[in-house]
C-alpha cells in the first residue's frame, strides 16, 4: 500500500507539467535565471573589488583576491536564489507577486551587492593591512570607514542597479509561474 500523495506535491507535479508545456524561453528564464542574480553578484563582486583595491592603493593579490570574490558570490547568490524563488514557486508555497518580488530583490541586493561588497572590502583590507607597513591608528573602526567611504560613494549606482536588476528577474519569475496556471488544461487533465 501507497501512502497519500500530499496536496503540494501533486500541485509540484502539476506545475512541472504545466512548464514543460511553456515556450523554451520561459523554460529556460525558469532554468536559469538565478544564474543571472549570481552572474550579477560576481559582477558586483569583482568591481567591488577594484574599487576598493584602488580606493587603498593595494597592488597585491589581484588573480587570488579576484578569484574569491568573484566566485563565492556567484556560487552562495545563485544557490540562495534558486532556493528562495524557484524552488519555493514550483513546490507552490510562493502565491504573492508582490513578496516574491521584495524576496528575490533582497536576496540579489543585499547577498549579492552588499555581501560581495563587504568581501571585497575585507580582502582588500587584509592586504593593505599586510603590506602597508605604517602603524595603525588607534580607532580602527573610524580608519575604516574612512578607507571605505569613498569606494561606497562610487559604488552606489552600481548597487542602485543591481537592485532594479534583481527586482526585475524576481517579477519576470512570478510572470512566468502565472503563464503556468493560464495554460488551458489538456483532456486528459480535465477528465480527472
Amino acid at each position: 500500500m501507497g501512502h497519500p500523495e500530499s496536496p503540494q506535491s501533486e500541485f509540484s507535479k502539476f506545475l512541472d507539467v504545466r512548464l514543460s508545456e511553456l515556450p523554451a524561453v520561459d523554460r529556460k528564464y525558469f532554468k536559469y535565471g538565478s544564474l543571472l542574480i549570481g552572474l550579477s553578484a560576481a559582477t558586483s563582486g569583482f568591481l567591488s573589488s577594484q574599487v576598493f583595491r584602488q580606493t587603498m592603493k593595494v597592488r597585491r593579490g589581484f588573480l587570488i583576491s579576484s578569484f574569491i570574490v568573484t566566485s563565492l558570490p556567484l556560487f552562495q547568490t545563485t544557490f540562495i536564489y534558486q532556493l528562495a524563488i524557484p524552488n519555493t514557486i514550483m513546490s507552490g508555497r510562493m502565491n504573492c507577486s508582490l513578496c516574491n518580488t521584495i524576496r528575490g530583490t533582497c536576496i540579489g541586493a543585499i547577498v549579492g551587492g552588499l555581501g560581495s561588497a563587504s568581501l571585497a572590502a575585507f580582502l582588500s583590507t587584509a592586504y593593505f593591512l599586510k603590506y602597508d607597513k605604517r602603524p595603525l591608528p588607534n580607532n580602527v573602526f573610524r580608519f575604516c570607514i574612512t578607507l571605505y567611504k569613498p569606494a561606497l560613494l562610487k559604488l552606489k549606482y552600481f548597487f542602485l542597479f543591481q537592485t532594479i536588476f534583481c527586482m526585475a528577474i524576481s517579477a519576470r519569475y512570478y510572470v512566468v509561474y502565472e503563464k503556468m496556471l493560464m495554460i488551458p488544461p489538456q483532456p486528459e487533465e480535465a477528465q480527472k
